[in-house]
């Protein structure tokens, strides 16, 4: 019987499998995932064009296999299952593909770690791996030391879960620039160096209220498996107080690797020295403090503010900031995803035509406002479905967050000051 499941090696020039998709099934194969390695660790292989194969039903990921080639041998970063599709012989398939493709890439042995007893093990001696005995497998539960995770306590700090950037509707051409120029030299970083692309460590995000910048800032830790440490100016103080807060935070922070380091309202403690001369002390700290900041590997300082006209302007001479990006409220397409998101009985189409302005937390508004409508009307013993009159009305009786005025006051500094 022809199966009703085919085994594809990964032409990474027309890939059949969009990374998101990979992951996603690693995340929903659970404990039929055997593997040994981090997830980032399968998406930068993937990435680098490393061996893969994937099997496919009517169209849909059920299976993926990932190895990494390194010199003679190859090592099994990741063999997934569905749920539903395990003992169907796809296992095996996988790796039997994954051979040829390490063949091309020069490997000549293949490597596995897994538990016994864990899903894969029969595909494992289905294609002749063989067992070797009395090795232990050293792991730490963590991607830090104790002395990493207790500065990183000390600061409020954690690890974002790995949804955050799928999380981040309605703004698709912001965040595919922020793949492009952020995340991809950082997580590719053996490949920017040999074409001359220096991966970013300093970044400002500017925009209105409401649009997203700190949601960006998790994000990004969250996509990069990286830990996030938010330095809040309330926290920080001012003047000379402030200047010896941020000098003593920056030099522990250095000893955390792999760090997203989260600066919010940098107007409050980077405004012009001439309008706000009480933070003179911080700012002359941070212009002495971001380029050793600049010097460590894997370490991102991202800065956001309302008003990137109010920053000093030292700051954003080039050799501070390496991007300033413009974070406004979704555009209409981006509002149309919201919507079909968070609006299911809605038309898409006419309700960002309605929503100029809107931030996802409006959108949300939106929606607890249409259930109030429904609930209402419930109680009085009509329909308690959401329709799309429920929707319109409540969008109605919703103001924008972002005004006509801020967002042409936005666009002036983002034609001004973006550098992207």
């Amino acid at each position: 019987m022809t199966p009703a499941w085919r085994v594809l090696s990964v032409d990474h020039r027309d890939p059949v499998a969009p990374f998101e998709d990979v992951v996603r099934l690693i995340d929903l194969a659970g404990s039929a995932t055997a593997a040994a390695y981090g997830r980032s660790d399968v998406v930068e292989a993937l990435h680098e064009h490393q061996p893969s194969s994937v099997a496919l039903s009517s169209g849909v990921l059920v299976g993926v296999a990932v190895a990494r080639v390194c010199g003679p041998d190859a090592h099994l970063l990741v063999l997934a299952l569905h749920p539903e599709w395990r003992n169907q012989g796809i296992g095996s398939a996988l790796l039997k593909a994954l051979d040829q493709e390490i063949v091309h890439h020069g490997g000549r042995r293949l490597l596995a770690v897994m538990h016994p007893g864990q899903v894969g093990e029969a595909a494992l001696a289905n294609q002749g791996f063989a067992r070797e005995p009395a090795l232990d497998l050293y792991v730490r539960a963590v991607s830090m030391v104790p002395e990493e995770l207790a500065i990183l306590e000390r600061y409020g700090g954690f690890v974002p879960g790995p949804a955050l950037w799928e999380a981040m509707k309605g703004f698709s051409s912001t965040r595919d620039l922020i793949e492009r120029r952020v995340l991809a030299p950082l997580a590719r970083q053996e490949l920017a160096q040999t074409v001359g692309l220096v991966p970013p460590s300093t970044v400002l995000l500017f925009g209105p209220p409401g649009t997203g910048k700190t949601s960006f800032a998790r994000a990004i830790a969250s996509r990069l498996s990286w830990a996030f440490v938010e330095l809040h100016p309330s926290l920080l103080g001012s003047g000379m107080d402030g200047a010896v807060a941020i000098r003593q935070a920056l030099a522990e922070l250095a000893a955390v690797d792999r760090l997203v380091c989260f600066i919010d309202e940098a107007d409050e403690i980077v405004s012009d020295r001439i309008e706000r001369p009480e933070n003179q002390a911080i700012v002359n700290e941070l212009l002495k403090s971001m380029p050793v900041f600049k010097s460590r590997p894997e370490r991102l300082m991202i800065m956001a503010t309302n008003s990137v006209a109010a920053i000093d302007a030292a700051m954003l001479r080039p050799g501070r900031f390496d991007l300033i990006i413009p974070i406004g409220a979704p555009d209409e397409a981006g509002r149309a995803e919201l919507a079909a998101d968070i609006l299911p009985a809605s038309d898409p189409g006419e309700v960002a035509a309605r929503t100029a302005g809107f931030t996802p937390a409006d959108f949300a508004l939106v929606a607890q406002r249409s259930a109030q409508l429904a609930f209402d009307r419930a109680v009085a013993g009509g329909d308690p479905k959401v329709d799309g009159n429920d929707v319109l009305t409540a969008v109605t009786s919703t103001k924008p967050s972002v005004s006509h005025e801020a967002t042409e006051r936005f666009e002036m500094e983002a034609r001004q000051f973006a550098r992207l």
